[in-house]
């Protein structure tokens, strides 16, 4: 016969077999049994701590507030500024900070450019806090702030100077202002460094900087539509503001993007020509992609701006200052291959999907060089009159897996007569998976057409839209998420950073050439569309993909 195991009652003191317990606290049944019958002991209250505990408490705490306020960039922000509600997007602005003033405190010469929308709180974090906390740790460093008027600029001087002055400061760091050097425009602290404030475009000769900020340097669309202006911030960045750095010193650019051709503009042309390198961190009110911390379409700091919000705001401002202020995605009213003029809009309900055919088109990043290029596949819907209408637009990074899901997913919104995909494509890396989810997802009637580049590049290859578009026949629909940064590429294509919606755009237009033409009557149906000049009516030549 087997042995039952014994175990030690931690109340009673007596051992009883092990299936008389359960639960990990060593109480046998007939102990519980008894604490049940005698209900819940009474509590005891907590003895009330003494003065002495106390103080010492609160020293502690005092303590390692002054710490973290020292070492970290957010804690010293919330302890000036009990009420701020910091996002996601705050808390990654300071670390990016935190990492620009190790690097100027080690001499690397960072150059970092923050783009944000207007009233998000850029400014109060990198114009205010941020110089306040440096000069913090580094009370020999010296500050020059400039942004597009002189009384701005000494505005943030004074809130920064104001935070020097508090007895919360004084605690924390060693840093002290010098009392015979402490006006608006220019003051020193008592171990060398400083803080100069000035317009874009003011003197600072003569003035040091190891960190050189340039806080929103447009003040208005006319002055960011006015070639002489931004020529003259360029020159005095060039010039007078950039000849200040210490060496090794650093350059910070916070701004709303107005123009493509504004003070970033010019320094992001300038790195792309081998000039210095910069971070860019942008930072759109709505995501245009899955981001790692908030998916596609979702608000920047929905506390203060939530997506309802925003979509008020677009409407007010309009598609240009929305792409712009608010998307950080400017573009000139006229590129190479598309002009603004060329670009025609549609509303969600004044269209009938019914009376349509869809297609769709991949552009695919698989095998590029470039790895920020992103995957696109694009849906049109041909109507009765041959007019393309943009319906869908997926744009990622995706791995092999994930983008035969997203090219499946759109497949069954859709259900597009044709998915064309670069010829050899396919084969290279989609091709067994591809065939294998479309026979486990029973899409069967899904066809897959090579798209052939032969010998016609990209720019050859958006002729095939350029000339309908040019006719009015293409529109893009309002209130789209995806339709301000489709709009920005076509404005910049050639010489945009990225190409792949304009590339999805033109595949289609190929598709719609290569299929023979018929003449049909139409039957016509009067719409919105009527209204607009340009448009064919009556007998015509048909598309046969429209058929």
């Amino acid at each position: 016969m087997t042995e039952v195991k014994k175990v030690e009652c931690i109340r009673c003191k007596a051992s009883h077999p092990e299936t008389l317990y359960s639960g990990d606290d060593r109480l046998c049944v007939y102990c519980k049994a008894q604490i049940a019958e005698q209900g819940p002991l009474p509590t005891v209250p907590e003895p009330e701590p003494t003065k002495e505990e106390t103080l010492e408490e609160k020293a502690r705490a005092e303590l390692a507030l002054r710490f973290l306020t020292r070492k970290r960039l957010l804690p010293f922000v919330e302890r000036f500024n009990p009420d701020y509600s910091a996002g996601w997007v705050h808390k990654d602005i300071c670390k990016r900070l935190e990492e620009f003033s190790r690097d100027v405190t080690e001499k690397k010469s960072p150059r970092l450019m923050l783009f944000m929308p207007p009233r998000h709180g850029k400014s109060t974090l990198a114009s205010v806090a941020f110089p306040a906390w440096h000069l913090g740790r580094n009370p020999e460093h010296e500050f020059i702030s400039c942004s597009y008027s002189g009384s701005l600029a000494m505005g943030f001087s004074r809130k920064v100077r104001g935070l020097l002055r508090e007895e919360g400061y004084k605690s924390a760091f060693k840093t002290r202002l010098d009392p015979h050097s402490q006006s608006a425009e220019a003051w020193l602290t008592t171990a060398g460094g400083g803080y100069v404030a000035a317009g874009v475009g003011g003197g600072i000769t003569g003035k040091g900087a190891h960190i050189l900020v340039i806080d929103d340097p447009v003040k208005n669309r006319d002055d960011a539509e006015s070639s002489n202006a931004r020529d003259s911030a360029w020159d005095w960045y060039t010039s007078t503001a950039y000849t200040r750095l210490a060496p090794g010193g650093g350059v910070l650019v916070i701004l709303t993007r107005w123009h493509d051709d504004d003070l970033a503009g010019r320094l992001l042309k300038a790195a792309a020509d081998n000039g210095e390198q910069w971070e860019v961190v942008n930072y759109p009110a709505r995501a245009e992609v899955d981001e790692p911390f908030r998916k596609r379409g979702e608000a920047l700091h929905r506390e203060r701006y939530d997506e309802e919000a925003l979509k008020r705001i677009e409407k007010a401002v309009g598609p240009r200052d929305w792409s712009a202020l608010y998307q950080q995605n400017p573009v000139a009213d006229d590129g190479e291959y598309f002009t603004r003029d060329m670009i025609n809009y549609y509303d969600r309900d004044e269209i009938d999907h019914d009376r349509m055919r869809f297609y769709c088109a991949w552009d695919l990043a698989i095998g590029k060089n470039d790895r920020n290029d992103y995957t696109v596949g694009m849906v049109i819907g041909v109507d009765e009159q041959d007019c393309l209408y943009v319906v869908d637009v997926v744009r990622g990074r995706f791995n092999g897996f994930e983008l035969v899901e997203q090219i499946l997913d759109l497949y069954e919104v859709w259900k597009p007569s044709i998915i064309g995909i670069e010829k050899g494509h396919i084969e290279m890396a989609l091709g067994p998976f591809l065939e294998k989810r479309v026979r486990e997802r029973g899409l069967y009637e899904a066809y897959f057409k090579d798209l052939k580049t032969g010998r016609r590049d990209k720019e050859a290859r958006a002729r095939a839209i350029q000339g309908r578009m040019q006719q009015g026949m293409v529109f893009m629909p309002k209130d789209e998420e995806f339709t301000g940064p489709l709009v920005a590429e076509l404005l910049r294509f050639p010489n945009g950073v990225h190409d792949d919606q304009v590339d999805a755009l033109a595949w289609i237009g190929l598709m719609m050439t290569e299929f023979s033409t018929f003449v049909e009557r139409v039957e016509h149906v009067p719409s919105w569309r009527d209204r607009l000049p340009g448009l064919f009516k009556g007998e015509r030549t048909k598309s046969a993909m429209s058929a």
